[in-house]
């Protein structure tokens, strides 16, 4: 189906603005929201992403999004064309710390390769753990990419499943649906999918957005409009945050807070679920998982061990409890569970899954563990 479509423009314009041509071959996913930015991202990146994140789902992956962005009446439209990967970074299964190093790595390769791209976004992996942002994730979205159109893209290998979040009202919140395209005459072969809600259900959406994704969802879409980008509206802000990144002292401090902030925040993770008397129980663990209060290893694994645990019990979920146990030089698994009345068997699984464990045999002095109580 092939549409033209008039879009006014307004003769007022910085003289800086720049010419942006957006897609014209494009499929849409999930839902267009009128009031959201509107995201394009080119369909062999979409590819190249997807792939990369295969590579390693033992850990966070991630990469720096480069592209365009314009505005047309006061609606922003961030189109993804190219990607950079995000070389030297700290990673582990939950957590992808950005060093200086990825950014001296990262403004090369723009330069050499991407001059005239702006940096528009990230992308990183959730290997596992569904598609939403952590609070380690949203303060990385506050402090490197805190420009109106700096979107975040997250994809869970595992699962599947992936999405972005936008810059909205000054808050970040995921956005329902997503472009991929491609140069006029070259197909799209990206299937529709289905993906799974990793999230509290989203607000009622508008009939007018209903609408429009039943156009765009039925074929290929063409057609084309140019409208000018207000580049010179975030050009300062943009200077200056190439400026904060390429300070390494700068850049070292951010880092180094990051790093304070993981600290406080796993503590919070264990200290945060206990009430006065230093128990919690599996209903409001299961409570905060579900809402991502906290954020653990095997997310939906972790919710069915909690939840067979619970029927195993025979007990209910606000009466099944845990308590914080602190590691001692000689414990094993197999010698707390002992020491704490707890069958071997019967718990390890919780045990595990619940605290991140990759190796039973494998724990270390001073590591807190969640161990059921045993009533």
């Amino acid at each position: 189906m092939e549409k033209d479509f008039d879009i006014e423009i307004q003769d007022s314009h910085d003289e800086n603005e720049a010419h942006v041509q957006l897609p014209m071959n494009f499929l849409a996913f999930g839902e267009i929201e009128p009031d959201d930015v509107k995201v394009y991202i080119k369909q062999d990146v979409y590819r190249a992403l997807e792939k990369y994140a295969l590579v390693d789902v033992e850990h966070e992956r991630g990469t720096i999004l480069l592209g365009d962005y314009c505005e047309d009446l006061g609606k922003i439209h961030v189109v993804i064309s190219n990607y950079i990967e995000a070389r030297y970074t700290d990673a582990s299964a939950s957590t992808l710390t950005f060093t200086h190093e990825t950014w001296d790595y990262v403004y090369k390769e723009q330069g050499a390769k991407y001059p005239d791209k702006k940096i528009v976004g990230w992308q990183h992996t959730h290997p596992s753990y569904g598609i939403f942002l952590s609070n380690y994730d949203l303060f990385i979205q506050e402090n490197f990419f805190n420009l109106p159109f700096q979107v975040a893209y997250v994809i869970d290998p595992i699962q599947k499943i992936r999405g972005f979040f936008q810059w909205k009202n000054g808050n970040i919140e995921k956005l329902k649906g997503y472009f991929i395209y491609d140069d006029v005459g070259k197909p799209i072969k990206i299937e529709q999918l289905k993906e799974k809600k990793t999230e509290p259900p989203p607000v009622k959406k508008s009939k007018t957005a209903t609408g429009l994704i039943a156009l765009l969802c039925v074929s290929t879409v063409f057609f084309a409009f140019s409208i000018f980008s207000l580049h010179g509206k975030y050009e300062e802000q943009l200077r200056k945050q190439e400026e904060i990144l390429n300070d390494l002292s700068a850049q070292e401090a951010i880092i180094n807070s990051q790093a304070d902030t993981i600290e406080k925040m796993q503590e919070q993770l264990v200290n945060g679920v206990l009430d006065p008397s230093g128990q919690t129980t599996a209903a409001d663990l299961i409570e905060m998982l579900e809402n991502h209060e906290i954020t653990l290893r095997n997310q939906e694994k972790v919710l069915e061990e909690l939840k067979n645990f619970v029927e195993n019990s025979k007990q209910e979920s606000n009466e099944a409890r845990f308590t914080i146990y602190t590691v001692v030089d000689g414990d094993t698994l197999a010698k707390i569970c002992s020491e704490h009345g707890l069958d071997y068997k019967t718990n390890i699984n919780i045990i595990i899954e619940l605290n991140g464990i990759k190796d039973a045999n494998l724990i270390y002095v001073g590591q807190k563990l969640l161990l059921p109580i045993d009533e």
